[in-house]
């Protein structure tokens, strides 16, 4: 099985790291729940203070979220299946390669076109400027690989 994989984003994959992360999550947590036993106990407060709890015990639940190494992006490819992993809180997509009909590539993005009619854009310019080529070539490479129609459009400004 030829499992390759290219991580986006930072990467965290030292366990100081990750147990400091899910500490500092943890913290959050906990002052969020004291910052609302405060709000509940005073109730003459502003609003704007449970905006700051509501945010304090969401972010805490990232970070934990985070810190046991579940919001990893990436980009990963398996024989005949693609899947792309570009935001840390949605699922990862998944492609067959026997599904994908043409692979569009521009200078700042690529699509996707699938046999269904749908397409899935990789935004490569803007969102990863330092790995936009190392990107493009890894799929252009599972691409070739699997048979799969690679067009090239070349924009003008």
């Amino acid at each position: 099985m030829n499992k390759q994989t290219i991580t986006l984003g930072e990467r965290e994959d030292k366990p100081v790291v990750k147990i400091l992360i899910v500490i500092f999550g943890i913290l959050c947590l906990f002052t969020a729940g004291w910052w609302t036993v405060f709000l509940i106990k005073y109730p003459d407060n502003e609003n704007i203070f449970w905006a700051g709890s509501i945010f304090l015990f969401l972010f805490g639940i990232y970070q934990v979220y985070a810190g046991l190494g579940k919001a990893k992006r990436y980009i990963q490819k398996e024989n005949d299946i693609l899947i792309i992993r570009q935001n840390s809180l949605l699922p990862a997509k998944k492609f067959e390669a026997k599904k994908i009909k043409q692979l569009e590539v521009r200078s700042m993005d690529m699509l996707i076109h699938s046999d269904e009619g749908s397409k899935y854009r990789i935004k490569l310019g803007l969102k990863y400027p330092d790995l936009g080529q190392t990107i493009k070539d890894f799929i252009i490479g599972f691409a070739e690989e699997n048979d799969i129609e690679v067009f090239y459009k070349n924009e003008a400004l």
